[in-house]
């Protein structure tokens, strides 16, 4: 029996285990958390207590990055970024060339069967839907408050969903388990279609709509949890991919007309707003910004659950070498760059490094840099940095924001064109501009300062959308706000591939554009097109002005998989 399905199956016989996935990390609620010892999974639930633990469960492995698994076997980094930023047109593997070879692979659409990252991210996608199906098991029978068993089952639904969309995107359809894996499913679980799966993870986010409250409704040691507004994001985020890359999509009820209804439902809730100052977001929580636009997120060391991940995204992106402390992977590129108005404050806390202003870093400059030997572009990561190698070894209260308000708002925005209300669709691209252009510089953007006191010294060139703006130009100029407020936040691949620009611009970004290149300079990745094509499935999609074929890029099925539970193969393997 394979690793990766073995280990659903042992969680069902002893807690002993679930007490193993649940101390992973070292978060402070789970350090007061006394191990329960040999207790049968079937009884284990059986007090408020100790259904919590498992709840607690999900949070954390969130913040898992990389480390032994339930069943002794080491899982590697398997973070969004390597798809959602490197393969994209928006940023490169970085580090040194030869550094993290399987990673470059991903960059260059050859991953095969043999890269590490391919079991990687199949073992933690399935860790985390077998551990929402451990609680979705036993919770009904659980003796517990009816309230408190509600959003119990809620959060439940909203990371078995979470995690079959992270599987999704990376695999294309994939076996659906609605209950912890049974011996006699062995190998007899055939392999869902991807618009199967897209219709599993869409009722999986409706359900949690229905048990979760508001994120106004949780008392502040909760914040964080997912709410009812964490499940319509996330929702709304899986209905505009279904449209763009499912023929099937309005047969589950993912059309434009449902996708601007659902906005309309996250805007009148409430519960959100766009944070004052952009710079804010991507800072720690007592700088305020990300508490008002979050929709979902997980947070550090003050938090009640472990950041090990903020933490982990920061030395693997941030400045290699020297006295900084960082691997430097995931370098924004110049395309990214050169995509911005060199006004637009936005730009200063996206991207830094040793050519954009100074190389300064929350008021010090982060040199040494070596960009020949150490460095694939000249920019690194700003959305991820913390303050300083002393933060990095105390902890950091930032938030990772995984889904935000300026986001529903462009979706909403691309729902109003489709639905042919352009005033609309350029009122939400405003909004977003508008934001842009009263922000400050990021934190500590001047030498030796550590505060929000850098501003424009004129009015931003971010202007507003006028009448003039229309048809296709409208289209593109929403696409346009999406990649500039978006950027770095793991989902630029997917835009491209559900709008059908994914050959082209990686091709031309990649490739056209680095043929004259020196060395030193961006490389070039020759024949990125056909790479890019050899391991898609490939769909066809009407959504006008968009084009028809839509390449969806997946990693192979691991081998095991293959083998033992008689899953179809993808075009990569």
């Amino acid at each position: 029996m394979n690793i990766i399905m073995k280990k659903m199956i042992t969680y069902k016989i002893t807690a002993i285990l679930l007490c193993l996935f649940l101390t992973v990390g070292c978060n402070d609620f789970l350090d007061e958390v006394t191990p329960q010892g040999k207790v049968p999974s079937s009884d284990y639930m059986n007090n408020e207590e100790d259904a919590e633990k498992v709840i607690i469960g999900l949070y954390e492995l969130l913040s898992f990055t990389s480390g032994t698994g339930p069943d002794g076997v080491w899982i590697d980094n398997h973070y969004e970024f390597y798809m959602g930023n490197i393969a994209s047109d928006d940023a490169e593997k970085g580090s040194e060339p030869m550094d993290y070879p399987d990673l470059q692979m991903v960059c260059q659409y050859q991953v095969n069967s043999n890269n590490t990252l391919v079991t990687n991210f199949y073992m933690n996608g399935f860790w985390g839907v077998s551990r929402a199906n451990f609680a979705l098991d036993h919770l009904p029978d659980a003796p517990i408050d009816a309230k408190v068993k509600q959003r119990m089952q809620g959060e439940a639904h909203f990371f078995r969903a979470y995690w079959y969309f992270y599987l999704l995107r990376h695999y294309g359809g994939m076996p659906i388990f609605r209950e912890s894996v049974k011996v006699e499913d062995f190998g007899n679980v055939p392999r869902s279609s991807f618009s199967e799966t897209l219709q599993f993870i869409v009722e999986e986010f409706k359900l949690a709509v229905g048990l979760l409250p508001l994120k106004g409704d949780y008392l502040p040691k909760d914040l964080g949890r997912a709410s009812k507004g964490s499940a319509q994001g996330m929702l709304a985020r899986v209905m505009i991919y279904a449209i763009g890359t499912d023929p099937n999509a309005a047969g589950y009820g993912a059309t434009w007309q449902a996708l601007y209804d659902l906005t309309t439902d996250i805007i009148q809730s409430g519960q959100y707003q766009l944070a004052p100052n952009f710079a804010t977001l991507f800072e720690e929580e007592s700088d305020g910004g990300y508490r008002l636009e979050s929709l979902f997120e997980y947070t550090g060391k003050d938090g009640w659950m472990n950041s090990g991940k903020v933490l982990m995204d920061w030395m693997v992106q941030g400045v290699r070498g020297g006295s900084a402390f960082g691997w430097g992977f995931n370098q924004p590129n110049q395309d990214l760059v050169n995509a911005f108005d060199p006004t637009d404050p936005r730009l200063s806390c996206t991207i830094y490094g040793p050519t954009y202003n100074g190389g300064i870093l929350y008021g010090s400059n982060t040199e040494p840099y070596n960009r020949a030997a150490a460095m694939m572009t000249d920019y690194y990561n700003r959305k991820v940095a913390v303050n300083g190698l002393m933060a990095l070894m105390q902890g950091t209260s930032k938030a990772y924001i995984v889904i935000r308000y300026a986001d529903i708002l462009l979706m909403r925005a691309e729902a109003a064109y489709y639905l042919g209300n352009e005033g609309e669709a350029r009122a939400r691209v405003n909004d977003i501009r508008q934001r842009a252009r009263q922000s400050s510089y990021c934190k500590g953007y001047n030498l030796f300062s550590q505060g929000f006191d850098a501003w424009p010294p004129s009015t931003p060139n971010v202007p507003d959308l006028d009448g003039t703006v229309t048809g296709t130009a409208l289209l593109e100029a929403i696409w346009n706000e999406r990649r500039l407020e978006l950027a770095g936040e793991n989902f630029r691949t997917y835009d491209l591939v559900r709008t059908g620009r994914l050959v082209d611009r990686v091709g031309k970004v990649k490739d056209d554009d680095r043929v004259n290149n020196l060395p030193g300079q961006e490389a070039r990745i020759a024949g990125i097109r056909n790479n890019i094509i050899k391991s898609s499935l490939k769909h066809t999609v009407s959504v006008p002005g968009t084009g028809a074929d839509r390449y969806i890029p997946v990693f192979p099925i691991p081998e095991t998989e293959i083998t033992y539970w008689n899953i179809d193969p993808n075009p990569s393997n």
